[in-house]
């Protein structure tokens, strides 16, 4: 396969293929993979465990394929359909409110037969190519307020979308994509100063109208800080899943507790452990020790992404990356921090970590595009 997808890719970039970056994304799964079977097994029994690893499997495998071949192409022609993407990705997000299947009292998903497909997740590499393409186009004005009120409108307007489903992590990514590219692009600090400050001052505003964030959500920020010993029952079981959270990250200690031999992760005591909480049933089997090296495989992928902006000739692929790592990036802080109890639990899973087809997909998707670009960097290659 390997070499098939190297047949695609022209002579002169063969030599450019970033393997330590594919590496370290396969790693990355292989190690998903483990703690997958680990969390469903631990809920559901063995059997379980090795049904939803093989599914996970497929998704990891057809996303490695689906990276390749994306590598193979050139990113140049990526934001062509620039404006059609954007109005599709619009599309799909207000077909959510008509047909959008609702879990756990959030209408996110669109089921095609048994096949479901998240729009926000889609939405990421959306707006970094359309974002992009809008970015290149502007150029230097992107200084001039005006222009950069178009590049906020530009991702606002998905982000309320997705706001409202509620999905307010997901949003938040959209925001970081957005802060990451306009200042790789060359805005004026001072607008984005302004912009950062309206946004603390809003969400100040909503925080005490109830009107910004809803109630679930402001609890989840509330119980962070809030001492165990002074909960209603309410406000534990609220707390529960990052209190057992917590537990398995602490109980993992420096070298784990041995894959399957984790308490909180065999017992099954930290709901849904194989989404947004996976990383503590890793850090709980492979301790400190184990999860400083998947942490750093992380900032491995993230470092070739910031080298590749480092040494990419071509303002559209520095744009491209930029988003990617600032995706990427933001979504590993935020995760890791949640599992610890420093950050409030939100809707953000750990790319190519978390279970989930769609996502995993659309991570392998943007690592391709990532891929494209560092081939690529250089305009004349000899």
């Amino acid at each position: 396969m390997i070499e098939a997808i190297q047949n695609l890719i022209e002579p002169r970039h063969r030599k450019n293929i970033d393997w330590i970056l594919i590496l370290s994304v396969v790693l990355i799964m292989c190690a998903s993979l483990a703690t997958i079977y680990s969390a469903f097994a631990g809920h559901f029994g063995p059997a379980s465990g090795m049904k939803q690893m093989v599914k996970q499997g497929f998704f990891y495998v057809s996303g490695l394929v689906l990276m390749l071949y994306i590598s193979t192409r050139d990113y140049r022609s990526f934001p062509r359909s620039a404006n059609v993407l954007y109005w599709v990705n619009i599309g799909l997000l207000l077909l959510i409110r008509v047909i959008g299947q609702e879990k756990k009292g959030a209408a996110r998903w669109i089921s095609i037969g048994d096949f479901q497909f998240q729009p926000s997740e889609l939405a990421k590499v959306i707006i970094i190519l359309t974002l992009a393409a809008f970015l290149v186009r502007v150029g230097s004005h992107i200084k001039e307020l005006p222009v950069f009120l178009q590049s906020l409108a530009h991702v606002g307007f998905p982000m309320f979308l997705i706001k409202i489903q509620p999905d307010l992590g997901t949003a938040l990514v959209l925001g970081a994509i957005w802060l990451g590219m306009v200042f790789l692009a060359g805005a004026n600090w001072k607008h984005l100063l302004a912009v950062s400050l309206a946004g603390v001052l809003l969400l100040g505003i909503g925080w005490k109208t109830g009107k910004g964030l809803d109630k679930f959500q402001q609890d989840r920020i509330n119980v962070l800080f809030m001492s165990r010993k002074n909960m209603t029952k309410a406000q534990r079981d609220l707390a529960y899943q990052a209190d057992q959270g917590i537990a398995a990250v602490g109980g993992g200690q420096v070298t784990g507790q041995g894959f399957r031999q984790g308490l909180q992760t065999s017992a099954g005591f930290v709901p849904e452990n194989w989404t947004d909480f996976a990383f503590s049933a890793f850090a709980e089997e492979q301790g400190f020790v184990g999860s400083i090296a998947l942490i750093a495989l992380y900032l491995l992928v993230i470092a070739r992404g910031l080298m590749c902006i480092a040494e990419s000739e071509d303002l559209l692929g520095r744009l491209i990356v930029g988003g990617v790592v600032s995706y990427l990036g933001f979504h590993v802080f935020v995760n890791v921090a949640m599992n610890c109890s420093i950050a409030p639990v939100v809707g953000i899973p750990l790319p190519l970590f978390s279970y989930g087809g769609t996502a995993a997909w659309i991570n392998c998707t943007a690592l391709g595009i990532l891929l494209s670009v560092r081939m690529r960097r250089r305009k004349l290659q000899f």
